[in-house]
């Protein structure tokens, strides 16, 4: 049905249709009593009124229903918007004019630590700490005067400390009553205040770090402008401008040419440089090494916003780094330098002129030089008499020069060493050997023999060395010089011990050899008195005789082992390998009748090395150590002589093991000497010779000879001969 217009076309109201029916009611009661006098008109009328009173009434029913509908929304909405009240999570409070509440929720009931009814019709200025009471007042002010108010205040709960809340207020609508009200939120900032004090004590922390800090701090922007500098950044750069350098970048890492930690920093990537030298820039100033880091700000969208500089002066730390790199260098040196003498001295034995040319060679090496020399001093004569050249050079050994033309005169005039680096930048750059040789580099040093000087050792270089001359190499050269002074004193006298050795060699063979010849004389006749006038000679007369010629024959045979001695090493020639297992199966060979009648065995468990030796020497030597080693053997069993080897790290050591009478350890130092008995001839035949002459023939082959025994366990000879290799 069309909706009723009023005379404005706008619909009516539930009164106005109200009113409206009530009037078509009357007006039908009207007709009614009219109707009993009947007529058209008024039937006609009568039904027009029904009609409008129908319409009315049906208007009547829609409206009411659209006002259910609506009352039913209302109070959906009304629930929903206590709910939001009630339920929030932040305090709500509803306050009139007086600053009372006249309502709280949930939330603000739970700040307050009180129930609704403990809290409503009461001021909220009780619910507030004493110290904030008047922040409140003024907050309430600014609401009444039309203002929405926000103020920080302390709410005081009940059994609960006071804590921070934002309190925010602004005045309700008419709508919410005839009286003056406003609603009030709480909200607790107890958590931000917290995070507000952490954020402070670590700022305060943060700034007392880096103020205090001994590390140079500085902060840059994007643009290399400082942003905030500490003391000791200032301490070591001085205070900056706020500006980048006039020349692009930053003004202090272009002076240390260390551009890349900025650069590095803006990329988002931290860098270090452990050592950056810094040159004084001035005569009076000094050097100074910074240690330098650089490290990235991100921002929040992944920007670089800032870069933290840090840099530590380590200026005394490198001053003792260097100092000790100095020491342990010079500390490097001079164990060279003892290395270098170490291996000097224990050069093979051989000549004098082997190992001092050796010693040269070594010298030159460790030196870094290019030739070294030994030279004779005999007044103002200059002899070369051993030299070395690295490069291999023609030998200027034996040249002969005036000894102020040469370097060694400042050698001869201070008796000390002279080291020259640089002789072109010495005060020695007029001499006249470096003007016609131009010898740079030279350290020479004097030598003596048995307390005089000698001569010179030098080595020499034509050009300059890399370094200067330290006193380690100062003490390498006397010590050289030292040893050079003994080798040369040892060959000296070796040559004068040669000479009388040779000397009293010929003369015991002389002696041995024309002592035979009388010797044989007597012999011959002795036997020959005794043939022809055996018979008529007593028994005592017989045994003299026998005496004689007993001792006539062990005469000889003394001669004879004499001569055997002095020819050792008389015609020595050149060592050679030598088969030992060769030297000890000819030795058992001509011992093979000794061997057989003592019914003995020699064992060679495994073959025998090789060694530098003179074969017939060997052999003569095994010769005697095996037939002792048969000769003196235990009376109840045979003898059995057992020979092996081991190696060393360049010799080889051979065992002469047997199980006779064995020695007793008194003597194991006297029984290598010339006519040294430990039985009587009666007992066992022999001159006290044999080991004697093992002895020298050891002694020729630079090897060594000792024995092991007891007595009665048997008797171990170990020889230690040169190896071949």
């Amino acid at each position: 049905m069309p909706e009723e217009k009023g005379k404005t076309g706008t619909p009516r109201t539930k009164a106005q249709l109200e009113a409206e029916n009530a009037a078509l009611v009357r007006e039908i009661a009207a007709l009614r009593r009219r109707a009993a006098t009947p007529g058209a008109e008024s039937q006609q009328q009568m039904a027009e009124t029904l009609h409008n009173l129908r319409v009315h009434q049906e208007e009547l029913r829609a409206q009411n229903e659209e006002l259910h509908l609506a009352q039913g929304h209302i109070e959906k909405v009304s629930t929903r918007y206590r709910d939001l009240f009630e339920y929030s999570p932040i305090g709500y409070f509803i306050i009139d004019g007086n600053a009372v509440v006249t309502d709280a929720n949930i939330a603000g009931m739970g700040m307050l630590g009180r129930t609704k009814g403990r809290i409503t019709g009461k001021p909220f200025l009780l619910f507030v700490d004493k110290k904030s009471r008047k922040d409140l007042d003024d907050h309430f002010a600014r609401v009444r005067a039309g203002h929405r108010a926000s103020s920080e205040l302390w709410l005081a709960p009940e059994a609960h400390p006071a804590f921070p809340v934002i309190l925010e207020s602004v005045r309700l609508s008419d709508g919410w009553g005839d009286h003056w009200q406003c609603l009030t939120t709480a909200m607790d900032i107890t958590d931000r205040k917290r995070a507000e004090q952490a954020l402070r004590e670590s700022e305060i922390r943060f700034r007392a770090i880096f103020e205090q800090s001994p590390l140079a701090i500085q902060i840059v922007d994007s643009n290399a402008a400082p942003v905030m500098s500490n003391r000791a950044w200032v301490r070591m750069w001085g205070a900056q401008s706020p500006l980048p350098a006039a020349t692009g970048g930053h003004p202090v890492l272009n002076r240390l040419g260390a551009e890349s930690l900025l650069t590095e920093g803006l990329a988002g990537r931290s860098q270090e440089i452990p050592a950056i030298h810094l040159a004084a820039e001035d005569g009076s100033g000094e050097d100074r090494w910074v240690h330098s880091h650089a490290y990235p700000i991100h921002g929040l969208d992944n920007s670089i916003p800032e870069v933290v500089l840090v840099h530590e002066d380590i200026t005394p730390r490198m001053r003792v780094e260097l100092a000790l790199s100095e020491q342990t260098a010079a500390l490097r040196r001079q164990y060279e330098n003892l290395r270098i003498l170490s291996e000097i001295m224990a050069l093979p034995a051989s000549t004098a002129a082997q190992k001092l040319a050796d010693a040269l060679g070594l010298g030159c090496r460790h030196l870094g030089l290019g030739s070294g020399m030994i030279s004779r001093v005999d007044g103002g004569r200059f002899t070369v008499e051993h030299y070395y050249c690295a490069l291999g050079k023609t030998s200027l050994a034996g040249s002969v020069f005036s000894l102020a033309s040469t370097n060694c005169s400042l050698v001869m005039a201070q008796d000390d060493v002279v080291a020259i680096a640089h002789w072109g930048q010495s005060p020695h750059a007029d001499h006249p050997c470096y003007k016609e040789h131009g010898l740079e580099s030279y350290v020479g040093a004097p030598i003596r023999v048995r307390g005089n000087v000698y001569g010179t050792v030098n080595f020499n270089s034509p050009d300059p060395s890399p370094r200067e001359f330290d006193d380690g190499d100062r003490e390498f050269m006397r010590l050289l010089a030292r040893w050079i002074g003994a080798v040369l004193e040892e060959d000296g006298i070796r040559r004068e011990l040669a000479r009388s050795n040779a000397d009293l060699e010929q003369f015991a063979y002389i002696a041995s050899h024309d002592l035979r010849s009388p010797l044989r004389q007597v012999s011959s006749y002795v036997s020959l008195l005794l043939r022809r006038y055996g018979e008529k000679l007593d028994a005592d007369a017989r045994e003299f005789i026998a005496f004689a010629h007993d001792g006539a024959v062990r005469m000889d045979h003394l001669v004879v082992d004499l001569l055997e001695f002095s020819r050792i090493g008389r015609d020595a020639k050149p060592m050679e390998p030598v088969s030992l297992t060769d030297v000890v199966n000819e030795a058992c060979a001509n011992l093979h009748s000794s061997i057989a009648d003592a019914n003995g065995l020699v064992e060679i468990p495994a073959p025998l090395p090789m060694v530098k030796g003179a074969p017939l020497d060997l052999v003569r030597l095994f010769q005697n150590l095996i037939g002792n080693a048969i000769k003196y053997r235990l009376p109840d069993r045979p003898p059995v002589v057992t020979v092996t080897a081991s190696a060393r790290a360049m010799t080889q050591v051979i065992t002469i093991r047997d199980n006779g009478i064995g020695i007793d350890p008194v003597y194991h130092d006297t029984i290598f000497g010339v006519f040294k008995r430990l039985h009587t001839p009666d007992k066992y035949e022999g001159t006290g010779i044999g080991l004697a002459i093992c002895k020298k023939i050891v002694d020729q082959h630079h090897g060594r000879i000792w024995v092991e025994s007891r007595t009665g366990e048997g008797t171990a000879f170990h020889v230690e001969l040169p190896g071949d290799n």
